[in-house]
């Protein structure tokens, strides 16, 4: 059974002003909200980068495929960022 849920995220971006107009710019000239094209450029930056690929799955979460295998390592290291 494959189940679908149409769920729209409301956040706040603090994004740099000359980011925010330009991305203002391209929805206006595509007829598209800016969320939409925020999100389109973030998703399409990352097929572009080398490393990771995202990609949504057939339940509509995202996933990635990594260039080489994330160890225990990686992931402490990150939580010590935080």
């Amino acid at each position: 059974m494959l189940l679908c849920y149409c769920v729209v995220v409301r956040t706040t971006l603090d994004i740099d002003d000359e980011a925010y107009y330009i991305a203002k710019a391209i929805a206006r000239d595509q007829n598209r909200s800016l969320g939409r094209v925020v999100g389109d450029l973030i998703l399409k930056s990352s097929q572009t980068s080398e490393g990771a690929v995202i990609q949504m799955s057939d339940y509509g979460f995202p996933t990635f495929r990594c260039t080489r295998p994330v160890t225990t390592d990686d992931v402490n290291a990150l939580d010590d960022e935080e």
